[in-house]
């Protein structure tokens, strides 16, 4: 894993130093041909804006999961799962055993949407050991291992976090739709009674997810 990052910081380093001289180029172009309507600046900060480095969140740090609000009702509107769960009677969101699958996908499927964000990927697969990951701790981004289970934990919980933050929030609760709200809320409530259960109920979704989401070899 560490000469596999070492060797993309490196290849990152050269492909940064080419985008550069293409925007030198670029600004060179856009200078001498201004007159020209069909160029811009604005091509000039599209491709600056490709050069951004992405200082991942560190694993340790309170944010190092983000859910916002669009991310909840993208999940609960998109998920058939999810929408299979806000057609549920109340009695039914609430039953243990009968909610226990789709509070299972929704925890899976908002940790999955959340490292869509390249800034909160901070954790994949160990390859060398299938029962542990790898973490990026500190602003030196240093990787570090830890069990899999134990970050599970640590993901699910910053999860059900951030659901129970946007429910209680009336701002943010009311850009969900009612039957949205209404499930969302039982999430964090179902979650926290038994997160061992869900924990170890998530080992194969997200051992396979982080999977997906390794660094390229």
């Amino acid at each position: 894993m560490e000469h596999t990052i070492q060797r993309q910081l490196v290849e990152q380093k050269i492909m940064l130093g080419r985008q550069q001289a293409q925007i030198e180029r670029l600004t060179a172009l856009v200078e001498s041909q201004a007159a020209l309507p069909h160029i811009s600046t604005v091509t000039v900060m599209n491709v600056m804006q490709v050069n951004a480095v992405v200082n991942i969140k560190s694993f340790d740090s309170e944010d190092r999961i983000y859910i916002p609000v669009s991310l909840v009702k993208s999940a609960f509107t998109e998920n058939p799962r999810l929408m299979e769960y806000c057609r549920m009677s109340d009695e039914e969101r609430t039953n243990a055993e009968t909610a226990a699958p789709f509070v299972l996908e929704a925890l899976v499927d908002l940790v999955r949407r959340a490292h869509r964000d390249p800034l909160y990927r901070n954790v994949h697969l160990n390859p060398h050991r299938a029962d542990q990951v790898m973490v990026c701790i500190g602003e030196e981004q240093r990787w570090e291992v830890r069990g899999l289970i134990d970050v599970i934990r640590v993901l699910f919980d910053g999860v059900s976090d951030n659901l129970q933050k946007i429910i209680t929030t009336d701002q943010e609760r009311t850009q969900l739709p009612f039957d949205v709200q209404s499930a969302a809320s039982w999430v964090p409530n179902l979650y926290e009674v038994e997160p061992e259960r869900f924990v170890a109920s998530g080992k194969a979704p997200m051992a396979a997810h982080l999977q997906n989401t390794k660094p390229l070899e």
